[in-house]
Order: structure tokens, then sequence, then C-alpha cells
């Protein structure tokens, strides 16, 4: 790079000065080379300044349309980064000063705002000479980083499409492996790269970047499956900053458990990424370098997405491992050369319709309908009302049926002794308070505290007495309906306190307990929507919720069955518990395709397994 200022000029006696100014010209050059980042070269360009003219302030603009936008400043009394000032041209002067224009190919690009010291004066000639050579520097610089910073999002989408084209473009899972590792490279700088496959709880390292194999037993090896067997269990991405000062629990824990070999292997940061599908955990794919810090949040981001874009590839080639293949390509052929003989018109209306097609079988989505085994229903609760003292039932307030409010009586016991006994030491209680007053009267403090002591203990036994009358009248302590059948022939039964009196359950809402086979149960969450018709109402249906799920299945048999339950509005009473229904469980929405893949599928996954494992 040529650097000329025609103001540089001077006797000999100023050569060496002007030597000095070159190479500092020279160095700003080279800096500015160096921070192709915007706000890295800002501050470039004010450090630069600094060294060449010691301003007390200067401000770095960016021109932003009409306007220009502040970059970076130093110096008291000056615009902050993001204030915006008019656009101008023009070289100028303004308190001693310096108002210089970044021009690149002719176009304002910005400009620097340079201000002396307060007891330094005004910028001399020389001074002025310098901020104008190095004008043009800076101008250069920042025109390639304000280029390169708005297109960095369609470089970062060109390089994702490409490497999107590459993996997805064959359906050989070495090849897909081997792919994502290398073409990582363009994205990330990284010390190791690998991606490993996971399948109930093992992890296998398939392929490492730069490596044409990989060697299973190789301890590097191991430590990397290990490291991703724990984020795979982890089941989050997360970025390791530093190894040494871990800022997260979860790099803590990996520092905790992994510390050793991750000193041994060289890792001072990583990026763990699990590949996940609808389905699960297919795979892992890590980064680790031997600097803290080796990845920007850019590059995480191209990173996550890539892991996406890897689950989808990997699932694929999966899947296409996995099905068994017939050998029909001599019937396609004869299909296709077939299909090139008709009109072009039809040929294209056969397109349309068969996107159509395709699009409805993918694209059409509703709730996939999983059928319950053998519901019954059962009240919401049920409440256990028991005697809390002895006695004989004299009367039933209740039928069986009728609905009770919370607090209603429901049985009374026989209770003559009970008000006798208190009326008995209500009378006697006040007896003996008249006979203190007397004693006190005649001034025998000795009888009074005595009769006094005997109306208190005769006024607690009233009392008592009191709560056992109360008890005598059974009550409901909930709101619902009576369910024991019969009641009124209790009457007449003797009762031991906590002998079970009636049952009150609530049939405003009723619980539906129902089977759902063993390969449907992963498909149901609690809040799904359950549908039922039953025996009495065929043209009515009626809708209830999921409200938990069974853990243990209610039978050992082949055909094993998990329980679910549900909660059942029934305000109109209609439904009754024990009731014979028909239920079906809405979850989650699915395509016709997937309903018509999903059983094949199943199946072929277990014959592969059963083959191969």
């Amino acid at each position: 790079m040529t650097i000329t200022s025609g103001a540089l000029t001077g006797s000999d006696a100023a050569l060496r000065e002007r030597a000095e100014h070159y190479r500092l010209l020279y160095e700003s050059a080279l800096a500015f080379d160096r921070s192709p980042d915007l706000a890295a070269l800002a501050g470039a360009v004010l450090d630069r300044t600094a060294l060449l003219v010691h301003p007390g302030a200067a401000v770095l603009w960016l021109a932003d349309g009409p306007l220009l936008r502040c970059l970076a400043s130093t110096g008291p009394d000056v615009a902050a980064p993001g204030d915006e000032t008019a656009r101008d041209e023009a070289a100028d002067e303004a308190g001693g000063g310096v108002r210089q224009p970044l021009l690149a190919g002719g176009t304002v690009v910005g400009r620097l705002d340079v201000l002396p010291a307060v007891d330094s004066g005004a910028f001399d000639a020389p001074e002025r000479a310098l901020l104008g050579a190095l004008a043009p520097l800076a101008a250069s610089a920042l025109a390639r980083a304000a280029l390169a910073a708005g297109d960095s999002r369609a470089d970062e989408l060109t390089l994702l499409l490409e490497i999107s084209r590459e993996i997805t473009a064959t359906l050989d899972l070495d090849r897909v492996l081997r792919s994502v590792v290398n073409l990582s490279a363009r994205a990330l700088t990284f010390d190791r790269a690998a991606v490993a496959l996971y399948d109930k709880g093992i992890c296998d390292i398939r392929a490492i970047a730069g490596q044409d194999t990989v060697n299973a037993k190789d301890p590097k090896v191991l430590d990397l499956a290990a490291r991703a067997a724990w984020v795979a269990g982890h089941g989050d991405s997360f970025y390791m900053v530093d190894r040494a000062d871990p800022a997260s629990d979860a790099e803590r824990q990996l520092v905790q458990i992994f510390g050793d070999d991750l000193e041994a292997d060289g890792v001072r940061s990583g990026l763990y990424l699990p590949l996940k599908d609808e389905e699960g955990t297919v795979g892992i794919l890590l980064f680790e370098s031997g600097q803290p810090e080796f990845a920007t949040e850019r590059q995480r981001e191209i990173a996550a997405i890539l892991a996406n874009q890897t689950a989808v590839a990997l699932r694929n080639a999966q899947l296409y491992a996995q099905v068994p293949l017939v050998d029909t390509l001599g019937a396609l052929v004869a299909k296709k050369r077939a299909f090139m003989e008709l009109p072009k018109r039809q040929r294209r209306m056969y397109g349309i319709a068969a996107v159509a097609v395709l699009a409805a079988l993918t694209l059409v989505r509703w709730p996939l309908r999983v059928s319950g085994t053998d519901p019954v229903f059962r009240p919401a609760s049920l409440t256990e009302i028991r005697a809390l003292v002895p006695g004989v039932v004299e009367r039933v307030l209740v039928r069986e049926g009728a609905p009770v409010p919370r607090g209603a009586a429901l049985v009374q016991l026989r209770d003559i002794e009970l008000r006798s006994a208190r009326m008995a030491a209500a009378a006697e209680a006040l007896v003996s308070d008249r006979a203190a007053a007397l004693a006190a009267a005649r001034g025998d403090p000795a009888e009074e505290r005595a009769q006094r002591i005997r109306t208190e203990t005769l006024q607690r036994e009233a009392a008592l007495l009191d709560e056992q009358l109360a008890a005598a009248t059974i009550r409901a302590p909930v709101a619902g309906v009576v369910l024991t059948a019969r009641p009124e022939e209790r009457t007449g039964a003797h009762l031991d306190a906590g002998d079970l009196v009636l049952t009150v359950g609530r049939t405003d809402t009723l619980e539906l307990e129902l089977g759902i086979d063993q390969r449907e149960i992963a498909r149901v969450a609690v809040g799904d929507e359950v549908r039922l018709r039953v025996d009495v109402l065929p043209q009515r249906t009626f809708v209830g919720r999921v409200t938990s799920l069974g853990p243990l299945p209610t039978d050992s048999a082949s055909h094993v069955n998990f329980p679910v339950r549900a909660a059942v509005a029934n305000p109109d009473g209609v439904l009754r518990p024990g009731m014979t229904a028909y239920a079906r469980v809405l979850t989650a929405p699915a395509s016709v395709a997937t309903r018509i893949v999903r059983a094949p599928v199943r199946w072929a996954r277990l014959l592969w397994w059963r083959m191969w494992s």
C-alpha cells in the first residue's frame, strides 16, 4: 500500500520526524487490515489517531444514508456511539481541531472528528497533514468492514445451503457423517470435531474431522464417546466457554466428571449439540478446541442450524438403511417410458394431481385417535363419613342418590342420655356457683375455693357433653351425592366411634379410567382431549381431558395396557358410575402419510433390531 501526503515536506532537519510519521502511517495501514470487524476497526482508528496527534477527543462516524452514525469516541463532551449527525463531504476545522471526511472511491463512508487537547492549542500544519494521510487508509478499511458486515448473513446462508445440499445429497449414512464434520470447518474454527450415533445410552463415534477412518479403541476416541453419551443424557445443547472457569451448572458438571480427560486431551472449550428430532436423540455433534471461547455467538447459531439439518439427514439415512428394498427398477423404467409418451398437457395435469395428493397426504394434519379398552366411570371423589361418637341410629335423614350440601345433617344418633347428663352437669354447676357465693358472703375462703373448682369442673363436663351432642348429628363434610345403597336400613343399628355410616361422592364430574395399548401410550399426554359415548345415549358425544397416566400396566400378559384417567364433566347427571363407555384419546396431529407408515416403520425397526443387535 502506497502512502502519500504532499503536505509532509520540509527541511532536511525534519527528515527524521517525517520518517517517523511514515512509519506510524504504515503501521496504521497494517493495523486496519487486521481489523475486518467494524467495532474492532473503529477502536483501531481511534488508537492510531491518538498515536499520531495526541488529541483531546476524537469521534469516528459511519455513513448511514443521509446521516452519519457514531461508531466510537474518546474524550469528554463528545458524541456517544449510536448518535447521529448531518452528512458532510468537505473538510473543515472546528475549535482548533480537524473534521476530516473519509472518502472511498469518491463516496463518503464516514468522518473523523479530532479535537486538540485543552492545553496544547490548535493542530499545526504537520498534524493536520498526518490526519489527512490517515483518512484514506481509514476510509478504505471502513468501507471493507461495512461491506463485510452487510454481506455476512448472505455468506452464512450460502454456506449453510452448500452444506445442506452436500449432506442431503446421499442416503449413505457414513458419507453423511463424514460430510458433516469435514464441512463444519468452513463455518467454525476448532481443533477437533466428531459426530456420534446414539442408541439406548450407547454412543458410537462414527466420524472425526480430517480422518478417513475411526479407531474405536483409541483412548481419545473413547473419551469423546463418553462425553457424547453424557451430552445425550443431559439432553440440551450447551457451550463450555472455558474449562478452567465453568460458567454454568452443565459446564461445572462436565468438568467435574471429565476434567482429567479434558485436560489430557488439551480441551479448553467445546460446543456440544445433541441431534434430536420428534422421535428422540439420533446422535451428537461436538466441537472442541484448545483455546477458550473458540466460537462466537454467530458461529454457535450456524452450528445449531447445522445440527438440525444433520439430524434430519441422519434419520433419513437410518430409515433408508432399515427398510428392506425391493428391486423394481425395471417396472419403474417401463412406467416412466409410458408416462413420457403421454401428451405434455396430460403429463402436466398428472403432475399437478400428484402434487395435490402428496400435499394432502403430508400437509393436512388432524389429531390421531387412540382407542381405549375397558373404560369405567368412577365418582371424581369419594368421602367416607364415619361416626365420631358411639350411639344408636335414631333417624337417617337422606336417601340413596340424594344431593347433599356441605354441612347437611345425614344421620341422627339417639342422644337422650347425653342431653340428660348435660342438663344435670349444668344444674350442678349452677348450684356449686351459688354455694361459692354464699361461702364468700360468710367469709369462708376455703369453702369458696372448693366450690369454684367444682363449678369449673362441671362446666368443662357440660362443654364436653355439648361436643358429644353435636357429634351425635352426623353431617356431610363435603358436598356431593349419597352413594350408599339403602342408607335408611341403618336405622336402629348400633355404631361405635369410627364405624362407616355413609359414602358421599361428586358425580358432577366423573373419572373415566381406560386402558391404552403399550405401543400407543407414548403418544398420550396429560391434557389430551378424550371423546366418548355411552350405550344409554349413543347419539351424544361427551368430552373429557386426560388427568394422569398410570406408571404400571394393568396386567402382565402379552397384550399390555396402561391405565389412563380422564375427568369428564357431568353437569346434567346423565352419566353414572359403572356405565360402559366407548372412548378415544385425541393425541398429537398426524398426516395421512404418518398414519399409513407408522405401523410398517415400527415393524421394520423392530425387525432390524432383532436381526442385527
